[in-house]
């Protein structure tokens, strides 16, 4: 209660002095974008496409993969709810043309995700091949939530009386058991001599990997398959080998087995005593959700999702092996070693890339199109998770590879239905066009297929930061009317870098109209007007002196530009200090450091590319990460002024709120690390709100409910005992273990300086007086403070944008979440098998509502705010 009371009055006093002391002149007038010096929207080659919506009044559901129909203008659009459309772009019109959505089981990685059809499909001189060859998870009870299943391939025939394929002619080829919803794979293509290729997964969990990779006499696991679903006895033989699981399934499921096809007598791995799986093509991948045939070069194009590490891009021939799971990528793993007896050819990946980029690969296949030359043989990839498209270029007679990033993210893509939105496929059409799949968090919710257009690229800003007109003099940074200094209560680490900053809200003098002032929130996310120019500068320091010799590095400009949207540029310095100059990519620059006078380490200092920046500012974060209520809640002198003023005082009282925001004194403080007199539990939060919120939010990273936004994460002892959801960390290590520092996965990452370290981006070693104090802070839980939900929990209440949801941990799913209004109208309803949701509220007009949450013949119900 004392510590409290004395925040409290240390927060008023500020409060007081900031009222009393608002005395500085305004900042004075400027144009937007720093009077057009600055574009509306991104400049340079990412700037050159965009994405459109070519069939505006049509929706699917969670759309994976897209395949023309022969002798017609429609496509086949297989979803991953276990539906196959058939669609018309022209029309805008859709049909079922097949649905098992009975038969699969969605959660997870798992659904319905691979799709080809026979070679001599609408041809009627075979009217025996017309058929359609799906690959989906199945089980007994797909609508029960369990990680065991069954990977299946199947092949389904058209029906001329029904106009769509049977759901009754299936026919299964292959029934694989696995015990985890994770990695199934799925691509599938026929080659041009007419060979069925699948790409397969491994068991997903980390505690499986032993038992399904790296072997081609078990089950059909962790590699590429190549079958003869036309059975041609003059090239290929009957199965010789049945696969087996990797433990048995609960009583009355079904058998593992493959059926109704035939070997390759050309395949790698052959055996007449039927000692391995002749199916194998390749070996050796993890998740291989992508993998594309290029007809003209005769090449395999596999795309593989990694782990904690790397996402790779694989030319695939037959008998390689690809080196999972002892490596990813050019990274060697720490668990896993390579086998003393090989099987196959080891093939180095072909191209990989890291978190900076993303961290879950969707393959496009090669461009062969003439609609956009530029990139005629180039391989077409998204991620998922960074909503980035970009395109691979082979150079030279080494065929060494290049990436350029074709769209940086997809904020304002032309649909506003969905939560959580990504790509999930690409398909390149037989005339040149791309469509671009998405869905959004819940893949029973109906989604979109855009398509990727080009247009005239936006030039960039002059390259000499000089004639940007930003600082007035270079040497002593001293910037021109009109530009706002800030400073952040709990800053980002930047490996030691020295950071000033500033804002520029564009302005007549006055701040008299609404176009020029920041939509003010007490706890979440501010709102900007267009045009409006972040400036943040890097400097680093050479030695541990008290004076010592430094080093200009940087000068970074955020722009929000047309529609809100964000982009990002920097302007690096050279070595005198005296001029900076534009970057297009990234860069890397080292600079020895002394210590004590004598040379002590070099530390590498990395520029980011300009889609890097949207990493971190995505439209997820609103594109704006250290300018909120509880970072500015603090002292600062400005120009002018013999006082330090309250940040939020001096914006409110030069009208630069939308709104007057009143007594400041109360509202949310975040604090620095190293400020011991405060709460070292506040401390955390902070810094975890500073260097992580911008993905650890509602919404950021697919199937991970981490929200370390500090309005959300006042008590982090919640995270105690919490399991760790994402692929790339260790299972069943919790995020936080009460009293064991080493054994919670928060500290190990954060306190990592290899692949797995944390934030992914933007450092390159430890902070160490963070996690020394994450550690002391860690260690010091008490079981008594630990937050027991043995109830149904919502927070924040009252909330503004999104809610957090926690069932009481001896529920069992599946979950059903309804929210109501006072007076009964429906706002949302959903079922999860997760114990923790959040719900986006952000256009939900402002009232009191209901939640209810049930499970089986149980119910709780809490009441919330929206304001």
């Amino acid at each position: 209660m004392l510590k409290y009371s004395y925040k409290i009055v240390a927060t008023f006093l500020f409060g007081i002095c900031g009222i009393l002391l608002t005395t500085s002149p305004p900042p004075g007038a400027v144009g937007a974008y720093m009077d057009g010096v600055f574009p509306e929207s991104q400049p340079g080659a990412n700037s050159k496409w965009e994405l459109i919506d070519p069939m505006p009044n049509l929706t699917l559901k969670s759309p994976l993969r897209m395949v023309r129909m022969p002798n017609a203008e429609d496509y086949l659009v297989l979803s991953k709810a276990g539906l196959v459309y058939r669609v018309s772009v022209a029309d805008e019109q859709k049909s079922i043309a097949l649905d098992i959505s009975h038969l699969t089981f969605k959660k997870g990685d798992s659904g319905s995700t691979g799709m080809a059809l026979h070679p001599k499909f609408g041809d009627s001189n075979f009217p025996d091949k017309q058929e359609v060859y799906i690959f989906y998870k199945s089980k007994p009870d797909p609508e029960k939530w369990s990680s065991l299943g069954y990977n299946r391939l199947s092949k389904f025939k058209w029906s001329e009386t029904l106009g769509k394929f049977d759901e009754e002619s299936e026919e299964i080829l292959i029934q694989q058991f696995d015990r985890h919803e994770w990695h199934d794979g799925g691509g599938l293509f026929f080659d041009d001599k007419g060979f069925l290729f699948l790409s397969l997964g491994d068991e997903g969990a980390d505690e499986f990997q032993s038992d399904s990779n790296q072997k081609i006499d078990g089950g059909l696991f962790s590699g590429v398959l190549r079958i003869d679903i036309d059975n041609d006895m003059s090239r290929s033989h009957p199965i010789r080998r049945q696969p087996t699981g990797n433990d048995s399934p609960p009583e009355g499921w079904w058998p593992t087995y493959t059926q109704g096809y035939s070997i390759p007598n050309d395949n790698p791995w052959l055996d007449e005593s039927g000692g391995v799986l002749e199916e194998y093509y390749a070996l050796g991948t993890r998740s291989p959700y992508s993998m594309h045939y290029d007809k003209e070069k005769d090449e395999i194009w596999l795309a593989d999702v990694g782990s904690s590490v790397r996402e790779e891009i694989n030319i695939v021939e037959a008998g390689d092996n690809l080196q999972w799971p002892y490596m990813e990528g050019y990274e060697l793993s720490e668990v896993h070693s390579k086998p003393a007896n090989l099987i196959g050819n080891e093939k180095e990946v072909y191209f990989e890339y890291d978190r900076s980029i993303g961290s879950c690969i969707i393959g496009g296949g090669i461009y062969r199109g003439s609609l956009f030359s530029g990139l005629n043989g180039k391989y077409l990839f998204a991620d998922y998770t960074g909503d980035k498209i970009a395109a691979l270029t082979r150079n030279g007679s080494n065929n060494s590879p290049t990436h350029e990033v074709l769209l940086s993210d997809i904020s304002g893509i032309p649909v506003g239905m969905m939560e959580e939105t990504r790509i999930s496929g690409l398909h390149i059409a037989d005339d040149g066009n791309i469509y671009v799949m998405i869905y959004g968090a819940n893949y029973a919710e109906e989604s979109k297929i855009l398509q990727l257009k080009s247009k005239n690229e936006v030039p960039d800003p002059p390259s000499k930061l000089s004639d940007i007109g930003v600082f007035e003099d270079l040497v002593s940074l001293r910037v021109r009317n009109g530009i706002i200094p800030y400073n952040v209560n709990a800053p980002l680490w930047s490996d030691g870098a020295l950071k000033k900053r500033w804002m520029m809200i564009p302005n007549d003098g006055i701040f008299d109209e609404p176009s020029e002032k920041i939509i003010f929130n007490k706890e979440a996310d501010w709102t900007f007007p267009e045009g409006t120019v972040f400036i943040k500068h890097f400097e680093l320091p050479l030695s541990n002196e008290e004076d010592p010799e430094i080093s200009r590095l940087e000068t970074r400009f955020f722009v929000i530009g047309k529609d809100g949207r964000g982009y990002g540029l920097s302007y690096k310095w050279n070595d005198e200090g005296t001029e900076a100059f534009l970057l297009s990519g990234g860069e890397t620059k080292s600079f020895d450091i002394y210590e004590d006078g004598q040379y002590a380490y070099t530390q590498s200092w990395e520029y980011p590319s300009r889609d890097q920046c949207l990493s971190c500012h995505n439209e997820n974060a609103k594109y704006v990460l250290g300018v909120k209520t509880h970072q500015l809640n603090s002292l600062l002198e400005y120009e002018h002024s013999n006082e330090k003023i309250n940040q939020l005082d001096y914006l409110n009282s030069h009208k630069i709120f939308s709104t007057d925001i009143g007594y400041t004194g109360f509202m949310l403080q975040s604090y620095h690390i190293e400020n011991e007199k405060t709460d070292l539990e506040d401390r955390i939060a902070s810094y975890l709100d500073a260097n992580c919120s911008s993905c650890h939010r509602e919404g950021g990273i697919p199937d991970l409910n981490l929200d370390f936004r500090y309005n959300s994460s006042q008590n982090l002892k919640r995270f105690v005992d919490w399991p760790t959801e994402s692929h790339a960390s260790t299972s069943g290590r919790p995020i936080v273990t009460k009293g064991d520092h080493e054994n919670s996965e928060i500290w190990v990452r954060d306190a990592s300086e290899l692949s797995n370290q944390m934030p992914p981006l933007g450092r390159t070693f430890v902070d160490q007086i963070y996690v020394d104090s994450l550690a002391k802070w860690i260690d010091n839980i008490r079981e008594e403070e630990i937050p027991k939900f043995s109830d149904l929990s919502v927070y924040p209440n009252p909330t503004s944008d999104w809610l957090a949801i926690r069932v009481q941990e001896d529920w069992e799913p599946p979950f059903v979440f309804d929210i109501k209004s006072i007076s009964g109208k429906d706002i949302r309803r959903f079922q999860s098998d997760q114990k923790f949701e959040f719900v986006d509220l952000q256009y939900v007009p402002a009232g009191t509502y209901i939640l209810s949450v049930s499970a089986t013949n149980l119910r709780q119900t809490r009441k919330f705010v929206v304001k």
